[in-house]
């Protein structure tokens, strides 16, 4: 009980810590990046930073939750392992630079300074990541809690003095920018290390000694890692090569993008609570098919809402945010944040495919999504634009969550409920009917936004779609 205890304690700090820092990660520093470097500079960056993202299976092939397991099951064999470890992920990091600095050759990269830095940026992020799953192996849950807001708080406190006091530092330049989040990541990074090597007197060397097996078992992860980072980031990178004004393009979807990225960030930590739950309790079908419900609810809810404020109230979160009243921004927009509908079901359900062992077959749903999503893309991005890419974006994912729900409630047994479906209806009816009234009262958009909420909330509660009886449940499963 102790120990139950102390996981969630250390649970609760790394979520709030993370509620914290995030949002002011991305809409007070990388946001304010965007304003002051501009649309095309920033759209450079942004459709680079997703085309490294793409081949980011290359420096992981899903090994660091694979080990991480093992070092959780097999303390005693920590130094046998981790050497091993550091070896692989060593030559893991040298196969990502040089696959990803040959296929930016060949597909004409003009930017290589951003790309060297987005290069580094991602190979010191994915080193931190894996140095946190030792620590996390290790049941140091509370620093691994701090830890994970470490590069962010640096981010935070160097980026704020740029925009604080331009006058001492400079303007702030994408360069500057990217050269920060190197700085960082390798403060990150050292301090990450000195805990695994220095705490507790524990010191390994790498060691080429590798398990083949042990990699056999881990590709299906890396394939997954693959086709979700391709589905996810390729159009960025599409869309500023297709398009005749591609940097300008990609930089307004990358402001769209970044609400979409936001708002996905609950259905991560759902997900992430989600998986061990199902892995857990795959046999008490009652059980998990009540979570899973609820968790569906819960995102679906959401992403409803998210998806029919941001209709309504475009030029008013694009003023607050961007100080922009382009119409077309304001249109890319409401057409990206439904992407969130879709993202939502497969952060329920291909987590549910994944924790019952049907992995092979989300790889091969994600697969025909991602053709789908590039095929789209091919066909409006020159026309369209980033609109293309949004539209693109809602198609593909929606098809990727409802296949993948399909596919878990049949093979599964998990109910459907299509009596939600009706609900979702509604509450998507009723919001949007009250926004329409709000708008044509010429109310104030920050009492629209506040008002908004507490329907949500009544609206939920009142369809007992979310149960706080139910969550108390899952907790009380999990200790």
């Amino acid at each position: 009980m102790k120990e139950s205890r102390h996981f969630y304690s250390s649970l609760g700090l790394l979520l709030l810590l993370n509620i914290l820092i995030k949002p002011v990660w991305i809409f007070g520093i990388d946001r304010q990046v965007q304003n002051v470097v501009g649309l095309s500079v920033y759209g450079t960056y942004f459709s680079l930073l997703n085309f490294s993202i793409v081949f980011s299976f290359l420096l992981d092939w899903g090994f660091t939750g694979f080990f991480n397991r093992q070092l959780a099951a097999q303390p005693e064999a920590f130094h046998a392992i981790v050497g091993k470890l550091i070896y692989l992920k060593l030559l893991f990091i040298l196969l990502y630079v040089v696959v990803v600095i040959l296929a930016g050759w060949l597909t004409g990269v003009d930017h290589w300074i951003i790309l060297i830095a987005v290069i580094i940026i991602q190979s010191l992020t994915s080193l931190f990541v894996f140095l946190r799953g030792i620590i996390t192996a290790k049941q140091w849950f509370r620093t691994d809690a701090w830890l994970s807001i470490l590069d962010k708080g640096l981010m935070i406190l160097i980026c704020s003095g740029f925009f604080l006091w331009p006058a001492l530092t400079g303007s702030m330049t994408i360069n500057s920018f990217l050269w920060i989040q190197v700085l960082c990541s390798a403060v990150a990074v050292l301090a990450a290390a000195v805990l695994v090597f220095m705490k507790e007197g524990l010191f390994t060397t790498p060691s080429p000694v590798i398990n083949r097996s042990i990699l056999r078992q881990a590709l299906p992860f890396a394939l997954i890692v693959l086709l979700m980072s391709a589905h996810y980031r390729l159009d960025g990178f599409m869309l500023e090569r297709m398009h005749s004004d591609g940097a300008r393009q990609a930089g307004i979807y990358a402001a769209a993008y970044r609400l979409l990225d936001a708002g996905n960030m609950i259905g991560y930590l759902t997900a992430s609570f989600l998986l061990p739950f199902v892995a857990r309790h795959q046999n008490n079908g009652p059980v998990t098919g009540a979570v899973v419900n609820n968790s569906r609810h819960l995102l679906l809810v959401f992403s409803i809402a998210v998806s029919v404020t941001v209709f309504f109230l475009a030029d008013f979160i694009q003023s607050i945010l961007y100080h922009s009243a382009d119409p077309y921004v304001s249109t890319v927009l409401q057409w990206c944040l439904p992407a969130l509908i879709g993202y939502s079901l497969v952060q329920v359900y291909g987590t549910v495919m994944t924790a019952t062992g049907n992995i092979g077959s989300f790889c091969v749903i994600v697969l025909a999504s991602l053709v789908v999503n590039v095929i789209l893309n091919i066909l409006l991005i020159p026309s369209l634009g980033a609109k293309g890419c949004c539209i693109a974006a809602v198609i593909s994912h929606g098809l990727c969550g409802i296949t993948s729900m399909l596919f878990t409630t049949q093979k599964s047994g998990l109910g459907l409920n299509l009596r939600s479906l009706l609900i979702y209806t509604f509450i998507a009816a009723v919001l949007a009917a009250y926004f329409y009234a709000g708008k044509r009262a010429e109310l104030n958009e920050w009492l629209l936004l506040a008002g908004s909420i507490a329907v949500e909330i009544a609206l939920l509660m009142a369809a007992g779609l979310f149960s706080i009886r139910k969550w108390k449940l899952y907790l009380q499963q999990n200790q």
